[in-house]
């Protein structure tokens, strides 16, 4: 089964949050001056390790980010083609309904 339009936006909200967080690490970076950073992160080969891994993360993020972003688009665009194909179209048809299992 496809994700709805609605379990898209909570991956993305998921994946949007878990960047944001990570970001924190790089606008500490950003606020630095050149002396400063090169203080923190060349003389502490672990800070660099975290500063490396942190641009990874962001761009890993990044990119899920927009693959989300376009599957959302592609959604709506298939469910906006269905509708003006068939003016007799049970919207209902378009519902996917979630088994609970607690």
């Amino acid at each position: 089964m496809s994700d709805t339009i609605g379990s898209l936006i909570d991956k993305l909200f998921t994946v949007d949050m878990k960047m944001w967080n990570n970001q924190e690490f790089l606008y500490e970076a950003r606020r630095m001056t050149f002396e400063e950073f090169q203080q923190k992160f060349t003389e502490n080969e672990d800070k660099q390790k975290d500063l490396y891994e942190s641009i990874k993360k962001c761009c890993d993020l990044n990119f899920q980010r927009n693959q989300l972003i376009d599957e959302i688009d592609e959604t709506f665009i298939s469910i906006l083609s269905l509708i003006s194909q068939d003016d007799d179209l049970d919207l209902s048809q378009l519902l996917q309904r979630k088994h609970k299992t607690y």
